[in-house]
């Protein structure tokens, strides 16, 4: 029986990172859910690339794109758009966006009966080049939200300490959603050729994630010149994404040699069918929310993952080495220990938790603010 709400997701594109694959799992359980008439998606800026098509033809939800050529030029059409409410339910994932849906509310632009803002980095340990100080002036816009989800605790007590304990009463601390059934879909398709070209003979390391800065992916070809000057020269690195680092990648890696050991995709919709065709996970971040990246990586049936101590939480994750530092070397280490082990028999159990239906219906439950009152 399908509800008589209406829900609204806001998106700055729809080019697919961590934040914006969670938000698109979350639409559709939005759909899913029965909860809801009517389900909006708000894409603020760029073309449209087919990301999130899938929502619209097999769950009806509605996409909106304003195909402007920045997120400043979509500010306007979303400040438009959110005069169509009330709503009964409004998400969002990035730190601008929380802010302006917050500021929107405040002054009653937007009218909804339920407001949610997910962190999707530790934005007060992250460096914007300049620009650091902009984003977390954003925070003082926060505050008319029902619920602040943040991915660890080590994430809600470095946002709690650096807004002075203005929002503790609205944050908590919720696991990332993972989509089991898109990971388990992935596993039907067959392998990308360019992966399926790689010999038999060859571990394949899996990267994934947004060539830049804060992903660090220098460092993954650094690990793969440590390991080769080790002799494991069956070592092959497997990168999937695009970004503004990519010649300098390609570049790095034909000054060590090692060209022919690495496997670019560029940008994939599902990085699932290709994560599953690989044998070992990497992961060289210097700062994150919660690489949700590792999740996938296990969903796949990744069997052991090296990865830089970048959030909060890490130590619980089975077939994952935390390297002690963000050195190649450490992470080799890490790297040739797993490819010895088996995958851990508790990762499959490990995964149920983070269920994206019990996620989403989370995100609906007045009781996350019940406890903060009582405490």
């Amino acid at each position: 029986m399908t509800g008589h709400g209406r829900a609204l997701f806001l998106l700055p594109s729809d080019r697919m990172g961590g934040a914006e694959r969670v938000t698109r799992t979350l639409v559709r359980e939005a759909a899913l859910s029965g909860l809801f008439s009517q389900v909006d998606c708000f894409v603020l800026c760029w073309s449209r690339t087919g990301t999130l098509d899938a929502l619209e033809t097999d769950h009806g939800v509605r996409l909106h794109y304003t195909l402007a050529a920045s997120e400043r030029g979509g500010l306007l059409p979303l400040l438009k758009f959110l005069r169509r409410g009330p709503y009964d339910f409004v998400f969002s994932s990035h730190t601008h966006l929380n802010a302006l849906s917050s500021f929107a509310r405040k002054i009653g632009i937007l009218q909804t009966r339920r407001l949610v803002a997910r962190e999707s980095t530790m934005i007060f340990e992250r460096k914007f080049n300049g620009l650091g100080a902009f984003f977390r002036s954003m925070y003082r816009l926060y505050g008319r939200q029902d619920l602040i989800v943040c991915q660890t605790e080590r994430m809600r007590l470095s946002l709690d300490k650096n807004t002075n304990g203005r929002l503790r009463h609205l944050l908590v601390t919720l696991p990332n959603p993972l989509d089991r059934e898109r990971a388990s879909e992935a596993r039907q398709f067959p392998v990308p050729p360019a992966v399926a070209a790689i010999a038999e003979d060859r571990t394949r390391i899996a990267w994934c994630g947004r060539l830049s800065d804060v992903k660090n992916p220098i460092l993954a070809i650094e690990v793969l010149c440590e390991l080769h000057h080790r002799g494991r020269t069956d070592m092959h690195l497997v990168m999937i994404g695009d970004g503004p680092l990519h010649d300098e990648i390609i570049r790095r890696a034909q000054d060590a040699g090692v060209e022919s050991h690495l496997t670019m995709t560029g940008f994939v919709d599902n990085p699932l069918i290709t994560l599953g065709a690989c044998d070992l996970g990497l992961v060289t971040s210097e700062i994150e929310g919660f690489p949700n990246v590792i999740l996938e990586m296990l969903a796949a049936g990744i069997a052991g993952i090296a990865t830089t101590d970048c959030a909060g939480g890490l130590d619980e994750i089975p077939s994952l080495s935390i390297s002690p530092n963000s050195q190649s070397a450490s992470l080799a280490d890490c790297l040739e220990n797993r490819s010895q082990l088996e995958a851990d028999p508790e990762t499959s159990r490990y995964l149920e938790k983070f269920d994206s239906r019990e996620f989403f219906f989370s995100l609906l439950d007045n009781s996350h603010e019940k406890r903060q009152s009582d405490a």
